[in-house]
């Protein structure tokens, strides 16, 4: 099966909605806009209608704000230079420029820092881990790495060694970020690695970095051991990196993007950027998604990346159910901003699935148990505010159900 009738085919595999469709409040030139120039190319369709979109701009400082807000400013640029667009002046194409080339140059910065990961702490140390998102997928999946906007790394190693990483990484100047309170104490260290699923570092220069030692939630979509042992790798600027497969990563884009409700321009153009890339193979993603019972779940974001590619407005009706989810939280979260982000974040069916139709029986009751254990279950905030020796650490199983109860209670007393 070739791409492009594998993206084609979402449409005829989607169910209908019985239902009326949902009607959204219509976008304004510029959203239509940007959500059209998210991707690398426009074929010639799409470039007359973004012609016809930038005639009725009249607010291109607007453009250059919300563009860089949604992570896709470089790209952006990009088109709208290869579109001899008109309406803007001298003055805007330059501060559109210089925006952009801090976006790069900031890339840059995350690129080094990944190195720098890399070559003093993982190899060194002996840590079986790979990257993925960020840096790694710009410099593998795009023409041109500059273009994606990287807010921090993301590696994967193991429960097992995450520890030790933490404790060398502090050695090595890096400082504890994440969860809030964090600090250098090998004790505490210990117990966020025991019981958060990533742990959250600062370089020394600066740069954010994500540790992680499992990628889902629920625990149930993967295993990082057979993550670890399938990881390929990928020469970075002459450094070989540790990734995901394409299949691998192109499904986990679409579980981590439709998790976020595709509040980010910058994942509509990842899932365009991985279809473009020669190592892709529709019938191995496919493959890929069924293994994972996450079948559906891609449909959907192919569906979504499908009905994007025009600029509307869309016949809802033709659109499946579920396209119509995700295309409706997509324009919720880019017309609401980072308000509605978060509010959209509290509908989460579970910690990996934003929708019910994306879960089996089996997940959804797991799902279910996840928010009741959560009640239940220590975090790094309850050593924080009352460090303990590991052998006496059980007392939080037991302390924070109270404490939680008790917050809730006095809470409540407070509210007018």
């Amino acid at each position: 099966m070739s791409k492009t009738a594998f993206r084609d085919r979402v449409f005829d595999q989607g169910r209908l909605a019985m239902s009326p469709p949902r009607l959204h409040p219509p976008l304004d030139p510029v959203l239509q806009l940007l959500l059209l120039l998210a991707r690398l190319e426009l074929d010639d369709a799409q470039s007359q209608a973004a012609r016809a979109l930038c005639q009725r701009i009249t607010d291109w400082a607007r453009v250059t704000h919300e563009a860089r807000q949604r992570f896709i400013l470089p790209v952006v640029y990009r088109h709208l230079r290869l579109l001899e667009a008109e309406g803007l002046s001298q003055d805007q194409w330059r501060d559109m420029k210089r925006d952009c080339l801090a976006v790069i140059q900031h890339n840059l910065f995350m690129s080094a820092a990944q190195r720098q990961l890399r070559d003093e702490l993982l190899v060194p140390l002996g840590i079986p881990h790979l990257f993925f998102k960020g840096p790694s997928l710009a410099a593998r999946y795009y023409d041109d790495p500059g273009l994606r906007f990287c807010r921090d790394i993301d590696v994967l190693v193991s429960p097992e060694q995450l520890v030790g990483l933490l404790q060398a990484a502090v050695d090595r100047g890096y400082t504890p970020y994440m969860p809030k309170g964090l600090g250098r104490d090998p004790g505490g260290l210990a117990f966020a690695a025991n019981v958060h699923r990533v742990v959250s570092l600062l370089s020394p220069q600066g740069a954010p970095i994500e540790i992680h030692q499992q990628i889902d939630g629920s625990r149930m979509l993967y295993a990082t051991g057979a993550l670890l042992d399938d990881a390929e790798q990928h020469t970075l600027d002459g450094t070989p990196m540790a990734v995901m497969p394409t299949a691998e990563l192109f499904v986990y884009a679409c579980l981590h993007h439709t998790r976020h409700h595709w509040s980010h321009l910058h994942w509509l153009m990842d899932i365009d950027a991985i279809q473009r890339h020669a190592s892709f193979d529709p019938e191995a993603v496919k493959a890929c998604a069924m293994r994972r019972r996450l079948g559906t779940t891609l449909e959907a974001s192919l569906e979504l990346y499908r009905v994007l590619s025009t600029p509307g407005p869309w016949d809802e009706a033709t659109i499946s159910r579920n396209g119509r989810d995700l295309l409706g939280a997509c324009l919720t979260a880019l017309q609401g901003g980072w308000e509605e982000e978060m509010a959209l974040r509290k509908t989460r069916m579970s910690k990996d699935f934003a929708f019910a139709w994306q879960a089996s029986r089996r997940h959804r009751l797991h799902g279910r148990m996840q928010g009741i254990l959560k009640f239940l279950l220590p975090t790094y905030a309850d050593y924080h505010r009352w460090p303990l020796p590991r052998r006496w650490q059980w007392v939080y199983r037991l302390s924070r159900p109270i404490r939680k109860t008790y917050s809730r209670i006095t809470t409540g007393r407070r509210r007018p």
